[in-house]
């Protein structure tokens, strides 16, 4: 009799067969509709499906990774099933060394602010601030001034971000980033060492979408106690490639992806030392 671990390898060789096939869709119908315990009640495995089917089949990037990255992919498509995110408008799948990272968008963490909040949001905002704009941020208060004066969607002109939230019953909550804070979160990113990456793209966006990701963790930490332990781990898991996705909820991620980028760092120090120039990674 075949153990556990064999029934899962036969299994996912079965939804990595169908993606092989083009039945993309059907991998992933699959996959959801056998952890539908997994996803939030108001989810429809089929938005969750054509959209996924529909971004991966179209992504010949995607299509030509190895059949262990395949899989991880699909579960990388029910880790953001399970807080009810759809591909391409709430998350992006970029490869980074021939591993398929999984980037949620602003839209993303605005929908995972709506499942914690602790009442109806009445107002919510979130921009940048650049190099030349009027800011004050008191911290005590959480009291914003920004009077925008630049326009520009290159990284080096920004300076802050920001994101407020308020509730209906009266809550509200600030937070800001500096750019020293930004460039943090960029280092240890590893979409941003691909040249698919909303970081190369589209950075202003991407730093905005980093700092309404910064409050959902804020609200998380504040309002866990709304949220269960599936959509926790889901929420906690962002910018990587994912290992397994268990009947629980429990997410493996893969920490090579994390370690490639640390390596491809320290050896950039010994490349400059030979070449008179260095294209950026």
């Amino acid at each position: 009799m075949a153990n556990k671990n064999e029934l899962i390898e036969s299994e996912e060789k079965n939804y990595v067969t169908l993606v092989n096939q083009t039945g993309v869709e059907s991998a992933i119908e699959k996959l959801v509709k056998n952890n539908n315990s997994l996803l939030p009640t108001n989810v429809a495995v089929d938005r969750i499906k054509n959209s996924a089917g529909f971004y991966i089949s179209n992504r010949e990037d995607l299509m030509k990774l190895d059949n262990n990255s395949k899989m991880q992919m699909l579960y990388g498509v029910l880790k953001e099933a399970m807080v009810g995110c759809e591909a391409g408008t709430d998350y992006d799948i970029v490869p980074f060394k021939n591993k398929p990272v999984v980037v949620r968008k602003k839209e993303g963490w605005y929908k995972i602010i709506d499942m914690i909040k602790p009442a109806e949001i009445v107002r919510f905002t979130n921009n940048v601030v650049f190099n030349g704009d009027e800011f004050e941020f008191n911290p005590v208060t959480e009291e914003i001034k920004h009077k925008p004066l630049i326009t520009s969607d290159k990284y080096d002109d920004i300076a802050y971000a920001y994101a407020y939230v308020k509730f209906a019953n009266g809550f509200e909550k600030t937070v800001v980033m500096s750019k020293k804070d930004i460039d943090a979160i960029k280092k240890v990113s590893p979409s941003a060492g691909s040249t698919f990456s909303p970081w190369v793209s589209m950075p202003v966006k991407m730093v905005r979408t980093k700092i309404v990701k910064e409050l959902a963790k804020e609200l998380f930490t504040l309002f866990s106690g709304r949220v269960n332990a599936v959509l926790a781990q889901a929420i906690e898991s962002d910018e990587i490639s994912v290992s397994r996705v268990d009947n629980k909820g429990f997410i493996v991620n893969d920490k090579n992806v994390y370690e490639a980028k640390i390596e491809t760092k320290e050896e950039e120090p010994k490349k400059e030392e030979k070449q008179t120039s260095l294209d950026e990674i």
